[in-house]
């Protein structure tokens, strides 16, 4: 098959098509729906992702000027007012001031784009380049695992590839970039991700690569992984078992449990390139 022009890459369907060729068809290419839970407790999980987005937002207006004394009293979350409280004494320790909260990257992958959603960069005045992300997770991946994840990969990649506009008409050298994940429910602690020139060459490859794949590809095969099966809405429909798995275990990404993957093109920031 091939890939209509219009498709719009990210890390979300990137790392499902890692994860599992078959759910990235199922999901992004039939757009098949199926009524099955991600997790054992639904009610729980909903309520995490909303404490999550509710933080986010949170997050995004003090960095638009307001202040802890108007929004605090809002916070009607006593476990999103703790993230909050740690993200004030902490969340942005040693972060330039030149900032861009919700910042949405595009940069051409072949004939596709490749498009990052990015909680902030923060722009240094000798071009240090700061790229941080907020998680509410309750775990704390292995540094070795978050590296390999698309998210780490495609947001260094994408800043280098598309952040002139950030930096006075300059491309941001790869080795001037420093990815950091900020986690809400460990009280700050930081798990930090530069780059250079040789991980950026890399990674061009084998996103470049990967894309290519995608379009040629004429089957959609299962993982051969079922332990990824068991937090995934078509178990049942792919014959993988009709139990979800539980929350306790669940160890996904919050941003990708979210619907930000129904992009609409003519609202995208400017395209860099």
């Amino acid at each position: 098959m091939n890939l209509p022009e219009e498709f719009v890459f990210t890390q979300g369907n990137l790392q499902d098509y890692v994860d599992c060729p078959r759910r990235f068809e199922l999901k992004y290419l039939r757009h098949q729906r199926w009524p099955a839970a991600e997790v054992d407790d639904m009610a729980a999980f909903e309520r995490h992702l909303e404490q999550g987005a509710s933080f986010h937002r949170l997050v995004q207006q003090s960095l638009l000027g307001l202040p802890p004394e108007t929004l605090r009293p809002r916070i009607e979350d006593d476990e999103v007012a703790g993230w909050y409280d740690a993200w004030l004494a902490n969340g942005l320790a040693d972060v330039p001031s030149q900032r861009w909260p919700e910042l949405t990257l595009t940069a051409p992958l072949g004939k596709w784009l490749l498009l990052a959603k990015m909680d902030l960069v923060a722009i240094a005045a000798d071009g240090r380049a700061l790229l941080l992300d907020w998680k509410t997770g309750r775990r704390k991946p292995r540094p070795a695992r978050l590296a390999e994840r698309m998210q780490t990969r495609v947001y260094r990649y994408v800043l280098a590839r598309a952040g002139a506009r950030l930096n006075g008409g300059e491309a941001i050298d790869p080795a001037r970039i420093d990815m950091r994940y900020w986690y809400a429910q460990h009280e700050g602690d930081v798990l930090r991700f530069p780059y250079d020139a040789e991980q950026y060459r890399a990674d061009d490859r084998f996103l470049r690569g990967l894309a290519r794949e995608i379009d040629r590809c004429e089957a959609f095969p299962l993982t051969d992984d079922e332990r990824r099966c068991r937090f995934c809405v078509y178990r049942s429909f792919c014959g993988r078992g009709e139990k979800p798995g539980p929350l306790a275990e669940w160890e996904g990404d919050e941003d990708m449990a979210l619907p930000t993957d129904t992009l609409d093109i003519d609202a995208l920031d400017e395209v860099a390139f």
